[in-house]
């Protein structure tokens, strides 16, 4: 592993009255505001509702049926399901909490990620089930949004706006960071978050503002050979040496101008502690056999892993009536982790710099047709290390081109032909591309 750098009589009935309208008003809102914060969620439906709680359900399940290179398998899209509970509070608050999985139910013994969208975190990459979402929050028309857990982070208020692709995408947008959803990272579906969202109207539009923060995220699992010496292997404790203290900022400025336009950037930093007094060192020279010869071994390598991004859109939304077109750009340090077996010893963090769009057209009765297409484009940059430590070629270059059409059958069920075309370099290559027919059937 290499790394750069929360007495008096009353008439109860009225009470109860609009106990229920605000109720109805909040739960509208709360809806709205997870459906906005995940793309892809369209739909929620009630499970109980009383006047002290309401409970939804919402997710959907896509099959697709995918052709790469001449070989078709069935394949599942980014499926998932989840639960909010919502609850009227303390004056204006509306506290409650969302819980996501990621399902993988029509062949979930088969690893077929073409999205960034369906990575799990590192561990649950087989599971047929895993964890995608859970926080809780408190919402307030005055103080904001409050979030505590496993959500989106705030850099994919940017990022999320090029990332509406059915079947691939995300891909170079720094959100879905170090091969997985970008939880260690804070960028994607950030671990252990404490998140806060405020916006403003003004000047013609809305601003908004998000913070984000994590003290501790993941342990760092280090072992280098050849540090301290031939045929050696330098190993950080467990526990000292970690993914530390994250913080993040988003700005977003949603203007009132024709049908829309997006403006927004990002900021998330991570530290990498790696530091100990005690590290260990074992002779290697039989493989078989590690003899630990040292236990304070000093390690002084601490660096940071940030992305910034900046996007920009136009139009009502991704398969909305009419035009919606948005594009973004990001760079990134430490963000990115090279193909197993690709890069000498353990250099396979790199720099890099990405761009991402996403065009739709939407026409018809009840907007059922669309067509859209755009690109993902990723390349390693400025970082000679990790250049130097290729085995095949001189940099990473990960280029993907999409093309699709989307009919929506109804308000619940839509099916789809996506197709991308793959230009990237032997280095980042996965494919030649891919074809992918497919449904999905919204709860």
């Amino acid at each position: 592993m290499r790394l750069h750098s929360i007495s008096e009589s009353i008439d109860t009935s009225k009470y109860k009255e609009g106990m229920k309208i605000r109720m109805s008003k909040l739960l509208r809102l709360a809806v709205a505001g997870a459906a906005i914060a995940a793309p892809l969620y369209s739909q929620a439906l009630p499970v109980y509702e009383s006047n002290q709680v309401a409970l939804y359900i919402q997710g959907y399940l896509e099959v697709n049926q995918v052709n790469i290179e001449g070989d078709t398998v069935m394949a599942d899209g980014p499926s998932r399901l989840g639960f909010n509970l919502d609850v009227p509070a303390y004056y204006d608050w509306n506290v409650g909490f969302n819980v996501e999985w990621g399902l993988r139910a029509v062949s979930p013994n088969q690893q077929l990620d073409i999205s960034g969208d369906q990575q799990a975190s590192p561990g649950e990459r087989q599971a047929p089930l895993y964890v995608r979402q859970g926080h809780v929050y408190a919402k307030h028309a005055l103080w904001g949004d409050f979030a505590a857990g496993k959500q989106w982070a705030v850099y994919y208020d940017v990022a999320g706006i090029t990332d509406w692709y059915n079947v691939s995408g995300g891909l170079a947008s720094g959100a879905y960071a170090l091969g997985g959803d970008g939880g260690i990272t804070g960028t994607g579906r950030a671990d252990a978050a404490l998140t806060w969202r405020k916006d403003w109207e003004a000047l013609g539009g809305t601003f908004q503002v998000g913070l984000q923060r994590a003290a501790h995220v993941a342990n760092l699992n280090i072992e280098v050979e050849g540090v301290a010496g031939d045929d050696t292997l330098l190993v950080c404790p467990p526990g000292d040496c970690e993914y530390g203290l994250a913080r993040g900022i988003s700005l977003t400025y949603k203007a009132n101008l024709g049908d829309g336009l997006f403006l927004g950037t990002a900021y998330q930093r991570t530290n990498l502690d790696i530091s100990t007094d005690d590290g260990l060192v074992y002779d290697i020279s039989d493989p078989f056999d590690p003899v630990l010869i040292q236990d304070d071994y000093v390690i002084r390598a601490s660096s940071n892993d940030f992305a910034f991004i900046g996007g920009i859109a136009y139009g009502k939304g991704a398969f909305q009536k009419g035009l919606y077109a948005a594009f973004n750009w990001h760079r990134s340090h430490n963000n990115e982790l090279a193909p197993p077996g690709s890069t000498m010893g353990a250099t396979n963090f790199f720099n890099a710099i990405g761009s991402e769009s996403f065009v739709s057209y939407t026409w018809g009765a009840h907007n059922c047709y669309s067509v859209y297409g755009g690109h993902n484009l990723l390349k390693s940059h400025n970082d000679k290390i990790f250049h130097e430590a290729l085995i095949t070629g001189d940099m990473y270059r990960l280029a993907k081109y999409y093309l699709g059409f989307q009919y929506l059958w109804n308000e619940r069920v839509r099916v789809y032909f996506e197709g991308a075309a793959d230009d990237s370099n032997e280095v980042a290559a996965q494919d030649n591309g891919f074809a992918s027919v497919g449904i999905r059937v919204d709860i």
